[in-house]
């Protein structure tokens, strides 16, 4: 809490905030006039219209959750052997392992609508092109975070397999999978959540997905794109509730 009173001490010190202050052509009162918009039937239809539409979502869910069930996985998997490669106290040769994390880095640094742009260039707008824009941000993030993790397992267990003369390999499975891998899982969910968020943005570089319906309908149909939001919601919901049961399961 004392840390946190500082931190809004300090930045009060070098942000000055007018209550008064409006930049040009920013009206605060036109977003309550888009919520309404959003989840109010507009053009003379009801409720039960909305409700019906939602239904016709089926197909972009679908294809919002092959895209982020393979860009996870794949992704996952690429990204295991270049953290096992990064990690310092596995590989212990600054050749090895200060190039793989530097292009860890690399990928890190772009974000995930330029690498679905780069995507939509080689392989035209689609799945596809969402898939391998979510294979490559899955990468750079469970790359990072699971070659910390190795870093900061016990040791000992993989010291003493290695003394005993099994070869890296032989004491990696038995010394450190064992206790890296509920963490992998656990970040694999963690990831797929975040990734069906981000798919709703994907559609507006050419993806396919839930943000299909959202960017179609965005200029005039205010009410689709709201029923296209709850849907969303109801799907990250039951996406997080799932995820987090199978994550107190592993623990």
């Amino acid at each position: 809490m004392v840390i946190l009173v500082g931190l809004v001490v300090g930045f009060w010190q070098f942000i000055r905030l007018d209550p008064g202050y409006n930049p040009e052509g920013f009206r605060l009162d036109q977003l309550w006039i888009i919520v309404e918009k959003l989840f109010t039937p507009q053009r003379g239809r009801d409720w039960s219209d909305l409700f019906r539409y939602m239904l016709t979502l089926e197909n972009p869910l679908l294809q919002t959750l092959k895209m982020c069930f393979a860009g996870t996985i794949i992704g996952s998997l690429m990204a295991f052997p270049l953290a096992i490669l990064s990690a310092k106290n596995i590989v212990k040769t600054p050749i090895i392992y200060w190039p793989m994390r530097i292009l860890m880095n690399l990928i890190r640094t772009i974000p995930t609508m330029v690498l679905a742009v780069i995507a939509v260039i080689f392989v035209g707008t689609g799945l596809l092109a969402g898939i391998i824009a979510l294979i490559l941000f899955t990468f750079g993030i469970m790359s990072k975070m699971l070659y910390e993790v190795i870093e900061t397992i016990d040791m000992g267990s993989y010291e003493a397999l290695e003394s005993t003369g099994a070869n890296k390999v032989q004491s990696f499975r038995f010394a450190v999978l064992p206790q890296i891998f509920p963490i992998f899982l656990g970040y694999i969910l963690y990831i797929f959540e975040i990734n069906i968020r981000s798919s709703a943005i994907l559609a507006y570089v050419g993806a396919e997905g839930i943000g299909t319906p959202i960017r179609d309908n965005t200029l005039y149909n205010y009410d689709y794109v709201g029923a296209t939001i709850i849907v969303l919601l109801a799907l990250i919901l039951i996406v997080q509730g799932i995820s987090g049961l199978v994550r107190r399961k592993l623990q």
